[in-house]
């Protein structure tokens, strides 16, 4: 890791209130980007703040929120979501073969209406920097308004902990690298 890893006793007192916030609230600890983002008590408190209304209140169900995070962990080659991630999708019941296909890069193909709206949207978006009037259009009809707003809030909330991820150099510990067998494509 690039940025030293903080303890607990190294903090200022700022430092030490956003981190009892993180640690009672769901996510129960901290972990991953949250000990980069804890060199700025701002950030981490804004930071974590809009992460749980991205992965615990937004509209979309579980699945699809696990989901659109898997989505950016593959664009990003971001190891410590996919670790983390990958098992919560699978026990909420997202295809197998098709998380695979998203790890690999090649196309996935979900067989729920959702999640195909959703993986069409996200990477049309992540690709093309646009989204297409129909692309919009399905994922509408499929999940509302809110469920549209709610997943470009879940994929740029994990496009900035991937690159928090990648830019300090921060992996799992103990685990091997999920995406060390596919190739860098952009």
């Amino acid at each position: 890791m690039r940025l030293p890893k903080l303890t607990y006793d190294q903090l200022t007192p700022e430092q030490k209130k956003v981190w009892d916030e993180v640690v009672a609230g769901p996510r129960k600890k901290m972990h991953g980007p949250f000990f980069a983002w804890l060199h700025s008590a701002e950030l981490l408190s804004r930071g974590q703040a809009l992460g749980l209304y991205a992965r615990f209140q937004s509209g979309l169900p579980q699945r699809l929120s696990e989901l659109c995070i898997l989505i950016t962990s593959a664009h990003w080659k971001a190891s410590g979501e996919w670790v983390d991630h990958s098992p919560i999708a699978r026990d909420l019941g997202v295809d197998a073969d098709a998380l695979e296909a998203l790890r690999t890069g090649k196309p996935a193909k979900f067989k729920k209406d959702d999640e195909a709206a959703v993986y069409m949207l996200a990477q049309e978006l992540l690709k093309t920097h646009e989204v297409s009037d129909a692309t919009y259009k399905r994922a509408e009809e499929v999940l509302g308004q809110k469920g549209v707003l709610d997943i470009i809030a879940v994929l740029g909330y994990y496009g900035l902990i991937a690159m928090t991820l990648k830019a300090f150099k921060m992996q799992p510990e103990g685990v091997a690298d999920p995406f060390a067998d596919v190739k860098r494509t952009n």
